[in-house]
């Protein structure tokens, strides 16, 4: 039977291959994973090693390469873009293959695990089955999209051993860039749904047509208290005149015995409790992911700047403007394509997060239309009110380690800040 575990394994397997999940995967088919007894093994242990210093060794290798054949032909405007590009990608690199001892994976499967028993139920199999398809759909688009990276080492070049060496240690830590990114995604979308699940399963405690009749009741005794002879109301039937007692609008006992929750307090508090686990796995993803993924968007905006710059630039190459040779127009493209790519996994970023802290968010209002309704028990009216408490202390927005929210607004600041680079660097041209 296919649970989160079985679900996230090739995820998993993907992780261990490139030394990014040194520890055990847990027991599948539990709520949660029996993993205090085992510890990591010591090939795991020992790849993880291995490709830290590798890495290691391949940044120290390229950055001394590059100052002594590349740097000197180039000018200061070009150079620096350049450094700070090629520091924050080894540090993404590094920086995940230091922090993945923390198992964020296997921690964040048993948390999922518990909170599917309360949302999901029988329904679990054809989510899991979703989750699956999707996750192995997202990994063939970012390792498709991550490939355009690797261009520049493998065309219009010789193939020596030095570009073998450069090219070796940068398509592995484009690898591991990418896997990071797939693990950031499927997080954020799994949260999403769950959240969404939340807020389904409470708005299915709303009664919309009790609470528009609570409306109509509303406007109707406020326009009576605007009357003057409210208790002379006339009303004329067939020309003749009569008086009769208007119709209340406030549901009588009996219909109020109808429209009561069919839930009791214990079923909100099983919500209330798993909102909170949710809660807490943003701020573990938040703590394990935000280094790395501030570290990611500032290597993605430097190269989105640097690729655009160069294929706009390219103008003054009359090769290049003439298309006289086949070498520079695929240049060109390429530039364009890698630049493109870049703001393409920013605002994926960006969109994903906003759309699960947004959808984290909409359970207060959900709770705000619950307390709103007037057949609420004490008991229920008690565990809503501990709710909405809940809902107003805790945080669940995205942060790139604390420096700056995850949502649509970092996308407009990107764009301004982008082209002013852009220009500023074509007019210093």
């Amino acid at each position: 039977m296919l649970c989160i575990y079985g679900t996230l394994s090739p995820l998993y397997l993907f992780s261990k291959v490139l030394g990014l999940a040194p520890y055990p995967r847990g027991n599948t088919g539990t709520t949660i994973a029996d993993v205090t007894i085992k510890s990591p093994s010591l090939f795991s242990t020992l790849h993880n090693y291995i490709a830290f210093f590798y890495m290691l060794a391949w940044f120290i290798f390229d950055l001394t390469w590059q100052s002594i054949y590349t740097y000197p032909k180039l000018s200061s405007t070009t150079i620096i873009p350049i450094v700070i590009r090629h520091f924050t990608f080894s540090a993404t690199c590094m920086s995940a293959l230091v922090l993945c001892h923390r198992g964020s994976l296997r921690n964040f499967c048993s948390q999922i695990a518990l909170v599917d028993k309360v949302l999901l139920g029988k329904s679990s199999q054809s989510s899991y089955k979703k989750t699956r398809l999707l996750l192995i759909i997202g990994m063939l688009i970012l390792s498709l999209s991550s490939c355009l990276f690797t261009l520049p080492y493998i065309t219009g070049g010789r193939m020596g051993s030095i570009t073998i060496i450069r090219g070796s240690g940068f398509i592995f830590g484009v690898a591991i860039c990418t896997v990071t990114m797939v693990q950031y995604f499927v997080y954020i979308l799994i949260l999403k749904s769950r959240f969404s699940n939340i807020n389904a399963q409470l708005s299915a405690l709303i009664f919309y047509e009790n609470e528009k009749q609570d409306m109509e009741t509303s406007v109707f005794t406020l326009h009576r208290q605007n009357k003057v002879d409210t208790a002379e109301e006339v009303f004329y039937a067939n020309g003749d005149q009569s008086t009769k007692k208007a119709n209340s609008l406030v549901p009588t006992v009996s219909k109020m015995g109808n429209i009561l929750f069919h839930h009791d307090r214990h079923y909100v508090l099983a919500l209330r409790r798993t909102h909170a686990i949710l809660c807490d796995v943003i701020q573990m993803i938040n703590s394990d992911y935000g280094l790395q993924i501030l570290l990611l968007i500032s290597y993605d905006f430097i190269s989105f700047v640097m690729f655009t710059f160069l294929a706009l630039d390219a103008e003054h190459d009359l090769s290049v403007a003439d298309c006289n040779e086949e070498e520079s127009c695929v240049r060109v493209l390429m530039n364009f394509c890698v630049s493109c790519t870049c703001i393409i996994k920013v605002m994926s970023i960006a969109v994903t997060c906003h759309a699960a802290s947004a959808e984290a968010s909409r359970t207060s209002t959900v709770v705000q239309k619950l307390l709103s309704q007037a057949p609420v028990s004490s008991d229920m009216n008690a565990e809503l009110q501990l709710f909405s408490q809940q809902l107003y202390i805790i945080d669940t927005k995205f942060t790139a380690f604390g420096f700056f929210e995850l949502n649509l607004n970092l996308l407009c600041s990107i764009a301004g800040t982008a082209t002013t680079y852009i220009v500023i660097l074509l007019e210093l041209k």
